[in-house]
This record gives C-alpha cells, sequence and structure tokens, in this order.
C-alpha cells in the first residue's frame, strides 16, 4: 500500500519480506521465538518541534508577524451573536512575560490550536458543541542500544493498538498509547502506561527492558476530530484526518489531521477563508506545495541540495567529529554552518580563533552532540526566550534524557543570561521553571 501511494516518484526501495534469519540479522534483539520473517517498509522520520519552529521561521522570513509566548484572552468581534452582522475582526493577546495587552484586528482570524481548539471556537459562539478529543500518546525513550541505527520494529498489541520501537535521534524511542484526555500545556505519562509500554516491548525483544533503562517518559496530545457516528470514548474510531471548521462569526479552525498532511491542511484552511470573505483578494496563486523552509538551501548555492556535503564541511573546515556533524546538519539544515561559526567563539583549545584544528567544542552533556553553541543560537535566531524552550524546544535534550537536561541546565542559564541580558531573579525563576518541567520528562511515580 505505501508504494503504491508514493507511485512512480517513490526515491525509496519497495517494501518487502525478508527471512527470519535476515530479519535477526537487521534487528538482533528481536525474539526468535515465533518469529517467520520480516516486512521492511519505509517511512520519514523528523525532529517535529524544529520542523514546526521552522515553519514559523520561513513564515517571519515570507513576511509575517509571529508572535510566541502570547495568550490570546478573547476574540473582538462585531455585531451581536445570531445576526447576520456577527463577525469575527481579531484578538486581544497578553504578553505572558510582561502581562503587556492589547489588540490584533485582522480581516479574517483563523484559528490552528490544535488540542486547545474548542477554547477559541467558544470564544467566538459560546453555544457551539465541542469537536476534539484529545488523546494522549505516551513515549520512552531508551539507550541506542535497544534498536539498531537505521532500523525500527512496529508491531500490534493484543488490544489492537499499534506500538513501535524506533531509533530517535540518537536514542531508541517506544510508543504510543491512545487514550482520551484533557487539553493540558504539559500532558504527562502515568505508570500504568509506562509498564503497558514495556511489557509490549519485551514481549517482542530477547533483552528486557525494565524502569532503570528508561531516560524521559513524556506525553503528548493528539487532536483527534470527533466522529459523530463513532463511541467519543474510543479515541481509535475517531477521525485522523484534518476538518476545515466554521462557526458564527466566520471564525475559521483547522482542526485534527497530521505532520504529513500540514501544508494541504494551511492550504484548504486559507481556499475556506478566501471562499467565505471578499475582503480577502489573493494576488497570486497558492504556493504551499512548492515551498521550501528555511535551511534547506532554497537557492543550491549552498550545498545544491546535497546535504552530505555540510556533513563534510563540519567535520573538514571545523573539525567536528561525524556523530556532531550529523546532528547539526539533520536540526538545522544549511543554517549548521552559522551554528558552527558560533561554536568555535565558544570551544576549547589551544589555536582559538584562528583555526579549527584542535578545538574542542563544548557540549551541554558528555552523552549527547548537543553543543553550547546552539543555545547561542536559538537566542539569537530562533526566538528561544525560556530555558524550558531551549532544553525541550530547541536543542530536545529533555526529551531524550530528563537527567542530562537537568545537569546542562546550569550552563543554559549562564548562556542566555548574557544573551538576553537578565536579571539575577529572572534567572531563578528560569532554573525552577525548568526544573518543574523536567518532572514532566521522567519516570511518572504514579
Amino acid at each position: 500500500m505505501y508504494d503504491i501511494i508514493a507511485g512512480s516518484l517513490n526515491p525509496l526501495p519497495e517494501s518487502h519480506f525478508i527471512s527470519k534469519a535476515e530479519t535477526q540479522f537487521q534487528f538482533p534483539l528481536l525474539r526468535s521465538e515465533g518469529l517467520r520473517g520480516g516486512l521492511v517498509i519505509y517511512d520519514g522520520q523528523q525532529n517535529d518541534t524544529r520542523m514546526n519552529l521552522y515553519i514559523a521561521l520561513t513564515a517571519a522570513q515570507s513576511g509575517a508577524s509571529v508572535l510566541n509566548h502570547t495568550e490570546v484572552l478573547k476574540l473582538i468581534t462585531v455585531g451581536k451573536l445570531g445576526e447576520a452582522d456577527y463577525k469575527v475582526v481579531g484578538a486581544k493577546v497578553r504578553d505572558m512575560f510582561t502581562d503587556a495587552r492589547w489588540d490584533i484586528k485582522a480581516k479574517q482570524v483563523i484559528s490552528a490550536c490544535g488540542p486547545f481548539a474548542d477554547t477559541i471556537r467558544k470564544m467566538a459562539d459560546p453555544e457551539v458543541k465541542d469537536i476534539i478529543v484529545p488523546a494522549r500518546g505516551s513515549h520512552l525513550i531508551m539507550p541506542d542500544h535497544f534498536s539498531p541505527d537505521a532500523m525500527g520494529c512496529v508491531w500490534f498489541t493484543q488490544d489492537g493498538r499499534v506500538l513501535y520501537l524506533l531509533p530517535w535521534e540518537g536514542s531508541t524511542i517506544a510508543g504510543t498509547t491512545d487514550i482520551k484526555d484533557m487539553p493540558s500545556m504539559n500532558p504527562t505519562p502515568v505508570l500504568n502506561e509506562v509498564d503497558f509500554i514495556l511489557r509490549e516491548c519485551n514481549s517482542v525483544l530477547s533483552r528486557p527492558i525494565n524502569h532503570s533503562h528508561v531516560r524521559a517518559a513524556w506525553a503528548g496530545l493528539r487532536p483527534l476530530v470527533k466522529d459523530p457516528n463513532a463511541d467519543p470514548n474510543d479515541t481509535k474510531k475517531l477521525a485522523r484526518d484534518h476538518v476545515v471548521d466554521l462557526v458564527r462569526g466566520d471564525l475559521i479552525s483547522i482542526c485534527g489531521g497530521k505532520w504529513t498532511t500540514y501544508r494541504r491542511m494551511a492550504e484548504d484552511a486559507v481556499d475556506t477563508a478566501i471562499k467565505i470573505n471578499p475582503a480577502l483578494q489573493p494576488e497570486r496563486g497558492c504556493v504551499t506545495e512548492s515551498m521550501s523552509l528555511l535551511g534547506t538551501d532554497r537557492g543550491g548555492l549552498i550545498c545544491h541540495k546535497n546535504f552530505d556535503k555540510v556533513v563534510v564541511t563540519l567535520r573538514e573546515k571545523y573539525d567536528m567529529d561525524k556523530l556532531v556533524a550529523k546532528h547539526l546538519m539533520h536540526n538545522y539544515g544549511t543554517r549548521a554552518l552559522v551554528v558552527a561559526e558560533i561554536a568555535k567563539e565558544y570551544a576549547e583549545g589551544p589555536q582559538k580563533g584562528q583555526t579549527s584544528q584542535g578545538l574542542r567544542y563544548l557540549k551541554l552533556y558528555s552523552k549527547y552532540p548537543m553543543l553550547e553553541a546552539e543555545v547561542v543560537f536559538a537566542c539569537r535566531s530562533e526566538y528561544a526566550c525560556t530555558a524550558v524552550y531551549v532544553l525541550a524546544r530547541r536543542t530536545r535534550l529533555a526529551f531524550l534524557d530528563s537527567y542530562a537536561a537537568e545537569q546542562a541546565l546550569p550552563r543554559v542559564l549562564d548562556i542566555m543570561s548574557k544573551e538576553l541580558l537578565w536579571s539575577g531573579r529572572r534567572k531563578e525563576q528560569e532554573r525552577l521553571k525548568a526544573l518543574e518541567f523536567l518532572k514532566t520528562m521522567s519516570m511518572p511515580t504514579q
């Protein structure tokens, strides 16, 4: 099915069956009992938070005004609810750092708020029914030796759910559960979910995994859309496709969906806005499908779309080891070269400031490839405002190892204090908030 959907443009090898011996060769930790072979399929993998960040950065470079750490207090409307002239024309927002408040006016308001979509919808129409069912998916991070570098394992549990064990960001990720939950900024897994994932992994692995192997445990929320014909308590039967919702006041909400269709979601939402709002007169056709993101060598001038050249440059010109070079290329694209220049400033070595030979690039934690220079780059070029966002939403260290993130926190605070001119009070606030956040990324106790 994957091959049929991909069609003739599929750049990957065809899916294929492999023998038991080949399966065990490719994934040595699989149990041999009951194993008959494997089906090899090819799928994409991403650093989802950095993907989201680079969409925002690309939008900003294309002329959009982008704000983070800004809360919508209410929607601005004209007319009376229920009458023909009722219209949503903007939002009153609050800066979550300074408490400053102001109005943002718009010809058309589109909400893309994921699991919080119903909150915004009810600001426009308090009588509207909820359509979002947040489903909590929990994940465990274990050492990389529990999966091969380029091969994962996916299987069905006894109750029909899908579980996976995959290499991810230099570690092994296992998940996921699918449990109805309430909207939350920091969803957390519970102990019985962790035990369920470990138990299922141990049913297919020859080497047991236990709590001591879990370096991080965290959860996310899928904004599933209600299917009126399905049991609302059964998240497996809720719609995974996106829905463009329209409520009174012409508030458009793009709901549900998935990463693989995010460009279509954006296009459908904007097409709906143009259709219902005569004040919107586009100057050109939609460019969403073909627009390249920041860091993808859009002009073809840096590496001619051959990103292995970025790795080579990082290794040869900057004398970086292969693991660090690949980490920077995968997470920054061509902007990895900018990070490398900053890394030289922060490096230690006898020829500092002259040549990269012999430099020791400073890492946030010795076991992982994240560099201190990434914190600087996040502050200067990626809208990073908090220590939590650097540890979790820029470097992902908190998602990979909560203990390592806690150990790196003092250095992160020092760098951010210098870059953002924090007071001692602000620095301490950031420290306490980060420690509280890291509790949500660690093994649950109940």
